[in-house]
């Protein structure tokens, strides 16, 4: 073999000594890198220690109210148990009697699914005048306060002698006034009940709306009643008005007095929002 064919043997020997080490130090790192990176949930095995029950009801199911906040669902539906950790599926029967308690969903004051109406409270303000009681108006979570007036509710007022029934918000600066005989006999005997929704807005008005529920899903809204004012409790200085702004941008000024008792009272004209103003 000559100079140059041994010159290059000698150089590929070389070469090969270098990029031997090399390899082997890229294939270590590599496995040190597999080693530190987590561990995906594939990889691992669930005890499914955690599990969580739902149940899915067939349509049409029944509905108990079992306390103010709460109701029964019974009747046909697919029960599925799934793992809360990693949310497989571990099983799902039908059952042909499920139950389960769930909460109420309001609107109004009335749960939409059972029926049960929210209970009025007793107002823990100054004691009421003779003829009076005032009750409270219970939030819904969306800014307005309803409550709910079965015919039963009216004839109870009636029989302990309240003549006027007081109704009021939160802060209680203004109330609905309704007189109880007027409206037991317009609900008596048509299965209906009353409903009023109010809410105190910042600029100091009163939103009010009075309606009429003469079955199931029907509502029928009150145009100037008898026997209903808005009170509010101002001093009597200066001399104050009351504006009345209606859902159909109507813009009235009724007729607004001033009572010994300590009020400016002015009739109800409709929905909409009453502001007392000079």
């Amino acid at each position: 073999m000559n100079r140059s064919g041994i010159r290059a043997v000698l150089t590929a020997v070389l070469l090969l000594g270098l990029l031997i080490p090399c390899a082997a130090e890229e294939a270590a790192g590599t496995e040190a890198e597999e080693l530190l990176l987590p561990a995906t949930p594939t990889d691992l095995d669930c005890a499914h220690e955690n599990t969580v029950m739902t149940v899915y009801f067939f349509d049409s199911p029944a509905y108990e109210p079992v306390s103010p906040v709460s109701h029964r669902v019974s009747g046909p539906a697919v029960v599925e148990t799934s793992c809360a950790d990693c949310g497989a599926i571990l099983s799902d029967e039908t059952v042909n009697e499920a139950e389960e308690i769930r909460p109420h969903s309001f609107k109004k004051g009335v749960c939409a699914l059972c029926g049960y109406q929210q209970t009025a409270k007793l107002s823990s303000a100054q004691p009421d005048a003779p003829g009076e009681r005032t009750l409270m108006a219970q939030p819904d979570g969306s800014g307005l306060f309803f409550l709910t007036l079965t015919e039963q509710d009216l004839a109870a007022l009636e029989k302990a002698r309240v003549d006027t029934l007081l109704i009021r918000g939160e802060k209680g600066e203004a109330v609905i006034a309704m007189d109880v005989a007027y409206f037991c006999s317009e609900v008596e005997g048509e299965q209906a009940s009353l409903s009023v929704e109010m809410a105190e807005q910042e600029d100091g008005s009163i939103f009010a709306a009075l309606n009429m529920n003469t079955a199931p899903g029907k509502t029928q809204e009150l145009e100037s009643p008898e026997g209903v004012t808005l009170r509010f409790y101002q001093q009597a200085e200066p001399e104050l008005r009351v504006i009345f702004a209606g859902r159909d941008r109507q813009i009235l000024e009724p007729e607004t007095t001033w009572q010994s008792a300590g009020y400016w009272s002015a009739p109800y004209v409709d929905a909409g929002s009453y502001l007392l103003t000079h």
